[in-house]
């Protein structure tokens, strides 16, 4: 399904990224409404593929290269691009292009927007997070944008889903972590790198649609920062800071405990409620979170008509 004329495609990648529940999949449509970004469903073949290149040697090797491209083929991503997009990759138009794993991932992102009449390549992917320096070292001039949204709102939100955190105290832990490591990478990605909180997108449009625009497009904000504001009455502040009313005084408590210096880091308010779970109830709550989210892995694999959320 190529489109009868398709804008040019505009360089270097960029991918979304952020813990997830942060707002990523609303800032994804933001990316392809507002900025004509071709970004599907999540990249994850990136860093699936990205972490193992070495188990295929030599790709300059046909039976290499041929035996990494027939992995990527069985890949979930592309039958679900093809089931969800309309979208089929042209394999053999890979296969003959340069034998390495960078150019064929853009060879794929750019065979996808090319399809989708999209002029911007990338990709939205929760993980991307977490592998910033697996990415700058395949895609060294790629752009990075990180969706941040309250710690607290994050872990009421993943536990209404079945592969969730499911308590405070592992939702706290990693959320913090991943943050810490997507900073210490974004340090080797000087002018690559935005980091975007969601609520200021809901509360701050303007300045903060304004400044994505810039990093993004590379020249002042203007035409996309105004359309998005004649759309703004859609935002739905509603969702901002539901902690507050919705979290039990006992998980804001275990949740600053663990995670307070992260919070005030990235300029959320303190509730003073603080207490520092003991190692004893730390190994405890990341022993319920493993196995309760393993327990519905398991179940939904036996019974896939379970729903994705509780």
């Amino acid at each position: 399904m190529t489109p009868v004329s398709s804008p040019p495609i505009d360089g270097a990648p960029i991918f979304l990224t952020g813990f997830a529940r942060s707002g990523t999949t609303w800032v994804n449509r933001l990316m392809r409404d507002y900025f004509d970004a071709g970004f599907v469903n999540e990249g994850q073949f990136i860093v699936a593929f990205g972490l193992r290149l070495a188990r295929y040697g030599d790709l300059r090797r046909k039976k290499n290269l041929q035996h990494l491209l027939a992995d990527l083929r069985r890949d979930e991503f592309f039958s679900i691009l093809e089931r969800n997009y309309s979208v089929t990759i042209d394999w053999q138009d890979l296969a003959a292009g340069p034998a390495n794993f960078t150019a064929i991932a853009l060879g794929i992102l750019r065979q996808i927007a090319m399809h989708l009449g999209s002029s911007r390549i990338g990709s939205k992917y929760p993980v991307f997070g977490r592998h910033l320096d697996l990415l700058n070292g395949l895609f060294p001039d790629c752009r990075i944008v990180h969706v941040i949204r309250d710690g607290r709102d994050c872990a009421m939100s993943q536990r209404h889903v079945t592969w969730g955190h499911q308590n405070a105290c592992a939702a706290a832990v990693h959320w913090r972590r991943y943050i810490n490591t997507a900073r210490n990478a974004a340090r080797n990605m000087p002018g690559r790198y935005l980091e975007i909180r969601y609520e200021d997108l809901i509360s701050s449009p303007a300045s903060s649609m304004a400044e994505l625009e810039q990093f993004v497009t590379g020249a002042p904000p203007g035409q996309i920062t105004e359309r998005f504001m004649r759309d703004a009455e859609q935002l739905r502040p509603e969702k901002l800071a539901r902690w507050r009313s919705d979290m039990s005084l006992h998980d804001q408590a275990v949740f600053e405990g663990v995670a307070a210096d992260m919070l005030e880091g990235c300029g959320y308010p303190l509730s003073g409620k603080g207490r520092p779970p003991s190692v004893l109830q730390r190994a405890w709550y990341a022993t319920h979170d493993r196995l309760s989210r393993e327990a519905w892995h398991l179940a939904r694999k036996m019974i896939p008509t379970i729903p994705e959320t509780k």
